[in-house]
């Protein structure tokens, strides 16, 4: 047996959980909270022990929950208001008072915008768990633009057909799902990575003895990974395979199948030929419709440990996207 957590998000939004459960059996991710409401999207899978939460104590959110209070109030206070906001930023230091919205405010959305990254500019001092907790409102926000996005561009096919007559609306322009979806992952890499690595490590993540698979649905942060790894070792790459959609009583033996796998790329017992190993990996042949991009990325180096914070002499990663 091996764990499987997921990184480095804790905001998991309606198409990484349908990514997630249709290809992993179970997985293990950080809600950065001392309990889950009913009401969260992750309960159900929670309740049929797909998932499970890694919580963090109340009295450490405690000492976040304030900051980031503070936050949310000053970006209320200087919504619109973007002349002042630049001033602001231009004018204070990155980080300058570890408890102050500014600060926070100003690393987020200076740099998520400027889309750059200097490691002299992210001094220790700063909080993993403040910053994941921004990061995941951030996710959270995003998701619902997307989602009120979404719906306008349907509301303007249903528009068209009208206009021209035709009696479906969802076959007159429909919506593609190209897999050019924000990734919430190329914002701040790094950070992101080095912030989770942290919150895990508090949580002992890592502190257990069986293998352990780290996975992820962003390509930035997979990416990334292999460009900073001094050696880095494409173990497994499949376009277009189909999986089983949810529901789908073939999907517990294809899913089994696949940790089979992934457990031998784990512990190094996977046959070097790359070939043979995705011959093995049997297509879903019946009327399910989803297909996935599945990579699996064996990673080492010093630098790695150093940039990321992710500790171990090399760290197994797969990243799968799903799509209709």
């Amino acid at each position: 047996m091996m764990d499987m957590v997921f990184f480095p998000f804790s905001h998991v939004d309606q198409d990484q959980c349908r990514t997630l459960t249709a290809v992993f059996p179970h997985f293990q991710y950080l809600p950065l909270a001392a309990q889950l409401p009913e009401n969260h999207p992750m309960t159900p899978w929670v309740e049929k022990k797909v998932v499970t939460p890694v919580f963090t104590p109340g009295q450490r959110l405690g000492q976040v929950e304030s900051q980031v209070a503070g936050w949310l109030n000053w970006v209320e206070l200087h919504k619109g208001n973007q002349r002042n906001l630049k001033a602001l930023l231009k004018a204070g230091p990155y980080f300058s008072d570890d408890a102050g919205p500014f600060a926070i405010q100003s690393e987020l959305r200076a740099r998520i915008r400027q889309g750059a990254y200097n490691d002299s500019q992210s001094p220790a001092s700063v909080d993993p768990l403040l910053f994941l907790k921004i990061a995941a409102l951030t996710d959270a926000h995003n998701e619902a633009i997307d989602a009120d996005l979404a719906d306008l561009a349907k509301k303007q096919a249903a528009l068209f057909s009208d206009l021209k007559g035709e009696p479906d609306p969802d076959q007159a322009l429909p919506l593609a799902d190209d897999g050019l979806s924000r990734d919430p992952g190329a914002a701040m890499t790094q950070e992101r990575i080095r912030a989770w690595a942290a919150c895990a490590g508090e949580e002992k993540i890592f502190a257990g003895h069986r293998p352990q698979l780290l996975i992820t649905t962003s390509s930035a942060v997979f990416e990334y990974l292999a460009a900073i790894s001094t050696q880095s070792i494409n173990a497994l790459d499949i376009d277009g395979i189909k999986v089983h959609e949810d529901g789908c009583a073939r999907k517990p033996e294809w899913q089994t199948h696949f940790l089979g796998m992934l457990e031998k790329i784990v512990t190094d017992q996977y046959p070097k030929d790359r070939g043979s190993l995705e011959k093995d990996l049997v297509e879903a042949m019946d009327e399910c419709r989803l297909s996935a991009r599945i990579q699996v990325g064996v990673f080492s180096g010093t630098d790695l440990e150093k940039h990321t914070g992710l500790s171990g002499k090399r760290v197994v990663v797969c990243r799968v996207a799903v799509k209709a």
